[in-house]
């Protein structure tokens, strides 16, 4: 008789992780961006497109700790990504605006991430890829609750 091994589904889901990390972080390093990670694309560039975002509200959104998405903040800054600025009402605050690299940053890394996407999904077959994310979707709305 033939053992099966069984993998733990949260093995699995690392993995995945894991190789959409490493294919997203080759594609960045073949780019004019390779100052970025996945952590700015995935949490601080995301939230910042057109116009001025006060910091507060972008950690929020991150879902990380204030002091990672800081020090994400001061990298994007100092890599020209992102220029920050007091608030003009609020001096314990700061306000963020993507720069003309920060913004042509933010539309590489959309096109990469759907790009990776649709790669991952035309190699499970044409059905499977959105049957994926509602499963995924589905598990993420039930246990964000």
């Amino acid at each position: 008789m033939e053992t099966v091994t069984h993998r733990p589904l949260v093995s699995l889901l690392g993995c995945a992780k894991d190789a959409f990390t490493a294919e997203f972080d080759r594609r960045l390093r073949a780019s004019e961006f390779d100052s970025l990670s996945l952590a700015h694309a995935a949490n601080v560039l995301r939230h910042v497109g057109e116009g001025r975002h006060q910091a507060s509200r972008i950690v929020e959104l991150c879902g990380v700790s204030k002091q990672a998405v800081s020090q994400q903040i001061t990298h994007l800054e100092r890599n020209g990504y992102l220029r920050v600025s007091p608030h003009p009402t609020d001096h314990r605050a700061r306000v963020l605006e993507a720069t003309e690299k920060g913004r042509r940053a933010k539309a590489f890394v959309d096109r990469t991430l759907a790009d990776i996407e649709t790669d991952w999904f035309d190699s499970l077959g044409v059905d499977d890829g959105p049957q994926l994310r509602r499963i995924l979707m589905g598990l993420m709305e039930r246990f964000d609750a």
